[in-house]
């Protein structure tokens, strides 16, 4: 397990140098707040629309197929990036660096499922979720200083020289474990593209508690995908800190989500991942909407650690909620990537509508409305925790 998280601690250390300024980068390129958020939005749909037939797939042919391709795919899109500057390249480079991301979330969730097997699986993802999140601390924290330092463009070089060299290690660690299953890739390829779409539905109308999970987390991420692009533009925008300000905050509050993994994955194989996921949704709600109120660097700071606190709750349960609806013709990685897809699908117009409503309505407008709307999550997954309650009463 030590190994996996080791990889992926690289993967996203790559992946965090690029997108955790990325919108304060377009605005450099003289792009306003609505055309980053469609830009964003066309990012979002490159990784989500992948998620679903990425997941099948790896199901399918196995976990290092997967993460290879996508490490070296994202490689390849942040090298494009460090070569563009028009909106049309950019875009494009975006795409290919969803698409590669896309590939490697759903296997990697599953390949540290079952690395961890017979474990804790709230602890489990936690741990795993501290290795990502500590490579998120460091890829943001660098990002403000090399981007101040040596610029944007050198800045994505770096970016993809350690994804490629995350695939080339991902290739010699990962041991193939399904291969040939599929009777070959081009096959396997086919059969999950076909499939992703009406095997989505199908597993959703025989399930309805998943049903309801996902529709609560749709709610959640529109919330989520409203403000996300604009955390970044606020710290430099709505506080006036400089670029490197602007990073440490970034950094900081991935390290609240770090600090807090833990705690959280004892929380969840203690209480349940669903009341966990109720409080990360509430708790949601009103940190977002603070978060707009800071005036300074102090209170920025305060409120980002909250911030990052209050989200540490989230992916313990989520992901041990998902995988307990796992079955022997439904894989781990099916679910993860078919929800995942659902929700990034769903999500994709928050950076537009955030983008809208930040240039009408004022700076601090997005976490307001994103608050709001997130509050909404909680009814759905209500109903799960009731009608769990009724059938356990019962028996």
């Amino acid at each position: 397990m030590a190994i996996v998280c080791a990889l992926f601690f690289l993967v996203y250390v790559g992946n965090s140098l690029w997108l955790s300024l990325f919108p304060n980068h377009l605005l450099r390129l003289g792009m306003d707040s609505l055309l980053i958020g469609v830009i964003l939005m066309i990012y979002n749909a490159s990784l989500s629309l992948c998620y679903s037939p990425s997941g099948r797939l790896s199901d399918r042919v196995g976990r290092r197929p997967l993460i290879v391709a996508g490490a070296s795919i994202l490689a390849v899109g942040t090298l494009w990036l460090s070569l563009s500057s028009r909106t049309e390249t950019t875009v494009l480079a975006v795409v290919v660096a969803g698409i590669g991301l896309a590939l490697l979330v759903p296997s990697g969730n599953a390949l540290i499922s079952e690395v961890a097997s017979g474990r804790g699986s709230g602890s489990v993802f936690a741990v795993y979720q501290i290795a990502i999140l500590a490579a998120s601390v460091v890829g943001s924290f660098a990002a403000g200083s090399l981007a101040e330092s040596v610029g944007f463009s050198r800045m994505f070089l770096l970016s993809a020289i350690i994804t490629g060299a995350a695939a080339v290690l991902a290739y010699v660690i990962i041991p193939e474990t399904i291969g040939g299953k599929a009777g070959g890739y081009a096959s396997a390829v086919r059969e999950s593209l076909r499939s992703s779409a009406s095997g989505t539905a199908t597993m959703l109308r025989s399930n309805r508690e998943l049903a309801l999970l996902t529709g609560a987390l749709v709610i959640h991420s529109i919330g989520f995908s409203i403000i996300n692009p604009f955390i970044p533009l606020f710290a430099e925008k709505g506080i006036h800190l400089d670029i490197s300000q602007v990073g440490m905050i970034i950094s900081l509050w991935n390290a609240g989500i770090a600090i807090a993994q833990i705690p959280a994955g004892h929380l969840t194989d203690r209480f349940g991942a669903r009341p966990l996921l109720l409080a990360h949704f509430v708790l949601s709600s009103v940190v977002w909407s603070v978060y707009a109120l800071s005036w300074n660097l102090e209170s920025g700071i305060m409120i980002i650690l909250i911030f990052g606190i209050v989200a540490a709750l989230d992916m313990p349960a989520r992901r041990t909620i998902m995988i307990e609806y796992a079955t022997a013709e439904t894989g781990k990685a099916t679910i993860i990537g078919s929800l995942d897809a659902i929700t990034g699908t769903v999500g994709i117009i928050g950076p537009l509508i955030g983008g809208f409503v930040w240039e009408q309505i004022g700076y601090a407008a997005p976490f307001h409305l994103a608050g709001f709307i997130n509050a909404f999550a909680c009814v759905p997954l209500l109903a799960i925790m009731r009608s769990r309650a009724k059938r356990k009463s019962v028996s």
